[in-house]
């Protein structure tokens, strides 16, 4: 299990957390910043894309200073100039220090939440054979909702898999028997 992350370079260690950060993100209406700060593209289509402030499909959060000298080398149609990788390299930057402002913020999220459930309770498909049920996804969400601690919700998703799975043991019995089993 990764530590918790303190910037988002932290984040990008974990493929899963990753994952989870670009939920959190989409949820926060900044997953254009993120995007942005992950794109390899050309100079000109990072410009259409994220730097334009006007016209732009998904305008991020950077500093005038370096709008207006994306803005000149634009206007003038010179996306070969040399001077595109510093100024993408310090919007970039800019972009990445507002992300790291909010890292706690996505570390005491649901995603976060989730991510850490999922990556610290058992393996659903052990605990599938073990309690002889066929619909492994099914079962991995009530483990998510007991790891997070929705038990409310976890019950439900049980009593739906038990009526689909033809399964007799109720809620706090197959808790137990997961338990024992070190899977929840």
């Amino acid at each position: 299990m990764a530590k918790e992350p303190k910037v988002v370079g932290d984040i990008l260690k974990d493929k899963k957390m990753t994952a989870a950060y670009m939920e959190y993100c989409k949820r926060r209406y900044c997953l254009n910043e993120f995007m942005f700060t992950q794109n390899k593209g050309n100079p000109e289509s990072l410009w259409t894309r994220y730097m334009d402030q006007k016209k732009g499909k998904e305008p991020v959060n950077i500093t005038s200073k370096t709008y207006n000298a994306a803005k000149v080398l634009a206007e003038k149609g010179d996306f070969k100039s040399g001077d595109w990788k510093k100024i993408i390299a310090t919007g970039k930057d800019e972009v990445v220090k507002m992300l790291n402002k909010d890292v706690m913020g996505f570390t005491g999220s649901d995603e976060y939440k989730k991510y850490v459930a999922e990556n610290g309770m058992g393996d659903p498909k052990k605990a599938a054979k073990l309690l002889g049920i066929s619909d492994v996804k099914k079962l991995k969400d009530v483990m998510v909702n007991i790891a997070v601690n929705d038990k409310k919700s976890a019950e439900k998703l049980w009593k739906d898999l038990m009526k689909k799975e033809k399964i007799l043991q109720d809620f706090k019995t197959i808790m137990g028997n997961l338990k024992k089993a070190g899977l929840a």
